[in-house]
């Protein structure tokens, strides 16, 4: 499977930065607002291709439409569902920054992924919070044969010392 590379990364992670900013400020939680900051600011990218303008431009229409229509669901377009779940993982990340009581995030591994063995050493990592658990406040930008990873809000008294 092809990866994002080194700047692309920097890219999307830039955007998600500019459109939490939006979402915090805004105190809206809505998923459409998240993605049309996300697509204006560069944040839409193609594996492998950081200069496929053209294959940019029409996944971030698409991702926007999907969200607009509420047509959330296309596993016959990995890069748009992609895109699709990195929305509303960013949404419910903006929303646990306004909970005191969510500390951050677990990431949970899909079968298909813990077979990667760099998929396998993310989940291991220890951040602070224990293995595999991310802060509220961080960016976690995921490479595409991540796909499938979902994050699960971990709460303070959840911490093991």
């Amino acid at each position: 499977m092809v990866g994002y590379r080194a700047r692309q990364l920097a890219a999307i992670r830039d955007a998600v930065a500019a459109a939490r900013e939006v979402l915090r400020d805004n105190g809206t939680d809505d998923p459409l607002v998240f993605a049309e900051v996300f697509v204006a600011e560069g944040g839409i990218q193609v594996p492998g291709c950081p200069d496929d303008e053209a294959a940019m431009h029409t996944l971030g229409e698409q991702l926007l439409w999907a969200l607009a229509s509420g047509r959330c669901y296309h596993s016959e377009d990995p890069d748009l569902q992609r895109e699709i779940d990195r929305v509303y993982n960013e949404v419910q990340w903006v929303a646990a920054q306004r909970d005191d009581k969510i500390v951050g995030f677990f990431l949970q591994l899909p079968a298909s992924v813990k077979r990667s063995p760099a998929m396998e050493a993310l989940g291991h990592s220890n951040n602070g919070l224990g293995p595999g658990v991310f802060r509220k406040g961080d960016i976690v930008v995921l490479q595409p044969e991540c796909d499938g990873v979902r994050f699960i809000a971990v709460l303070e008294d959840e911490i093991e010392c």
